[in-house]
């Protein structure tokens, strides 16, 4: 006989924590001449924001303050916004002519998979208040949804909710189709945040990674 889950369990922290580490690890990798910053200014920024936030919650996401809510909200604007400056800086090095084609390549294959990871990030961090919110029953019956998934409309998965792996797969369709798939961005903020990263995706392959071919041929 099965029974159905009625109570949501609290998300754990690794997938979040590993995901954010191996987004800071690509930026260390990243040629000079991308970088608005020296570095290692990211990743330090990164850590500095990371470890309370783990120390609070170092197994599941079980409580929320105000700081914390800061906190983590700052440390997906923070990866977003130097992913961005990354791909602005990409840019200026094709127009200037003296881009190598080869670390192009590799350059934007980091930036990309750095997109999905920030926007992913982005997109946990505003859907019906964030990941601890989205336990309470009262809040995930109240709040607007900024992203309706199909797990939502079964009956049989009445306890579901989703984690970061699920707005990770979210940020990655929408970075290979430019659109959504089978999740639907319902607020407008969703969907012009969405709009803004196919639009970055786009300029990647359509612009960046062709253009880096043509310098390789």
């Amino acid at each position: 006989m099965t029974t159905t889950r009625t109570t949501p369990r609290h998300e754990h922290r690794a997938p979040v924590a590993i995901a954010v580490l191996v987004n800071l690890g690509l930026s260390l990798f990243l040629p000079s001449e991308v970088l608005f910053f020296p570095s290692w200014v990211v990743p330090v920024l990164g850590v500095l924001l990371l470890i309370p936030l783990v120390v609070f919650n170092p197994r599941r996401l079980t409580r929320e303050t105000t700081w914390s809510r800061w906190v983590s909200f700052s440390l997906a604007i923070l990866l977003t916004v130097a992913n961005q400056l990354t791909v602005v800086r990409t840019i200026e090095v094709l127009l200037g002519g003296h881009a190598d084609g080869g670390a192009v390549l590799l350059t934007a294959l980091q930036v990309w998979v750095s997109t999905i990871i920030a926007f992913g990030l982005v997109y946990w961090e505003l859907d019906r208040g964030g990941p601890v919110a989205r336990r309470r029953p009262e809040l995930w019956t109240s709040d607007e949804a900024d992203f309706q998934f199909p797990q939502e409309t079964d009956p049989k998965t009445a306890a579901w909710r989703p984690v970061y792996l699920d707005y990770l797969y979210v940020a990655m369709t929408n970075m290979v189709a430019f659109s959504p798939t089978d999740t639907m961005p319902m607020t407008v903020r969703a969907k012009m945040i969405m709009a803004y990263q196919a639009l970055g995706g786009f300029i990647l392959l359509a612009l960046v990674i062709s253009r880096a071919v043509n310098i390789i041929s």
